[in-house]
């Protein structure tokens, strides 16, 4: 994109955002990133957004509403922080933020982790069982450090950390706890990307990979879950987005993918032999060879993609799609919607509320007209000679395990994105412009989301 199209793109953009609807902290309403858990079980689910979490409890029939302000209470982070969610194997939905991290159990009550308050919680990675947790700390100017928790949600200080080193991204072998991967950049001027790795569980950290291949920014995708040696990563080069592969645990790395857009999002199936990556315009690919070779499924946005307990998650854009997530049960040829951001039950129903959950509780009622059915492009009607909506299939049969409760209608037919489904962005579409804002403005934040399979 020449610089003239940029501050065109960056004008109408601005120009949309001045006439949408606007939340309290600024931000254009968008679902970011979706963790399940706990273990194997999909009976948490929380998606993160731009406005809070919603989270479900019941396995997706209901999801309710936590404003930010709980989330973060007393401490409420900058305009533009985006935290990182990890499900442990107790169910608490864990986050990380600039003065510590939160457990959230029941939605009414939000621990604070004393493991780990007052610091910089930059990422979180958990093995499949959600039994120990990785954290990133790291604050500018000071060491950073890989912590690690048992179930209880203890953090600790893994060695005597790294200098000058601020880490961004960290990542578990699920074949190896262990084995550690993280990125990050050098806490200087020249801010070049760094990948470091460990095999002592975060207490050594050796640097991998050569930094002139790392683009403008680095960040761990992920780690194939039955081989610790093949890693992913994806790299920042300009507008647009770089899938690297390594196959001897970092040393050397392979170009598989590109994106015009910022990839945002990644996942590996639990064989690591089907890898998915995405993004807001340029739709959602998909590999059955180990990440070599890549088709691409359809136009569909990739805001975020999760595989678990055999169903890919997906993240989409609530404006282009009739609904934020979905799940797929053959991955990723079919999609079947799991949540719109209109069905959020509202802030969860406390005994005894507290501070935070009143202040919750007072902003419903406004916030909820910012996510209330917009006026969407057609994506749901069938394909005819004059339109490029997307092609839909019947209802699944059964309704395919979902609840009622947890779909968008019980008779929503289930999206087949081999046809484009006329989600491309620009003013004839009106729904792309917010995602052309968001890429830009993103790959000058200091942490760019890298959803779901990122996390």
């Amino acid at each position: 994109m020449n610089p003239r199209a940029a501050r065109s793109l960056l004008a109408l953009a601005a120009a949309a955002l001045a006439a949408a609807p606007a939340l309290a902290n600024g931000r254009f309403p968008a679902a970011q990133q979706v963790v399940l858990g706990p273990g194997a079980r999909s009976d948490v689910i929380a998606l993160r957004t731009t406005f809070g979490a919603l989270v479900s409890r019941d396995g997706g029939a209901s999801f309710h509403w936590y404003c930010e302000d709980l989330l973060y209470f007393p401490f409420v982070p900058g305009v533009a922080f985006d935290p990182p969610f990890e499900v442990s194997s107790r169910g608490e939905v864990v986050l990380g933020f600039e003065d510590g991290a939160h457990a959230l159990t029941d939605g009414c009550a939000v621990t604070d982790l004393a493991s780990v308050s007052h610091r910089e919680i930059t990422d979180l990675a958990a093995t499949p069982d959600g039994a120990t947790l990785y954290a990133a700390e790291s604050t500018t100017g000071s060491r950073s450090y890989i912590l690690r928790a048992d179930a209880a949600l203890v953090f600790q200080r893994m060695g005597a950390g790294v200098d000058r080193l601020r880490l961004v991204t960290v990542e578990v072998a699920a074949s190896r706890p262990l084995r550690v991967y993280a990125s990050g950049f050098d806490d200087s001027p020249s801010r070049t990307p760094r990948v470091v790795r460990s095999d002592d569980g975060g207490a050594t950290l050796v640097g991998i990979t050569p930094t002139e291949s790392l683009g403008d920014a680095a960040y761990v995708a992920g780690v194939d879950p039955t081989d610790p040696d093949v890693l992913y990563l994806r790299t920042v080069e300009g507008f647009g987005s770089t899938l690297l592969r390594s196959a001897d645990g970092g040393a050397h790395l392979a170009v598989v993918a590109r994106t015009a857009d910022p990839m945002t999002a990644f996942a590996l199936s639990d064989d690591g032999a089907t890898v998915w990556y995405g993004s807001g315009d340029g739709g959602l690919y998909r590999s059955t060879d180990r990440g070599l070779h890549f088709t691409q499924l359809g136009m569909i946005p990739a805001l975020g993609l999760r595989f678990h307990a055999g169903s890919l998650w997906l993240v989409t854009d609530w404006l282009r799609q009739p609904w934020a997530l979905g799940r797929s049960a053959d991955g990723g040829d079919h999609f079947e919607p799991v949540l719109r951001f209109e069905d959020v039950a509202g802030p969860p129903v406390c005994a005894s509320a507290s501070e935070a959950t009143a202040i919750c509780n007072d902003r419903w009622p406004a916030f909820r007209s910012t996510i209330a059915t917009p006026a969407r492009p057609d994506a749901g009607a069938a394909r005819d000679a004059t339109t490029d909506a997307p092609t839909v299939d019947a209802p699944p049969a059964a309704d395919a395990g979902l609840p009622d409760a947890g779909r968008a209608d019980a008779g929503v037919a289930v999206v087949t994105v081999h046809d484009d489904c006329g989600c491309h962005a620009g003013a004839a579409r009106g729904g792309g412009w917010w995602l052309a804002l968001a890429a830009l403005v993103g790959l000058r934040r200091r942490r760019v989301s890298i959803a779901t399979g990122l996390q």
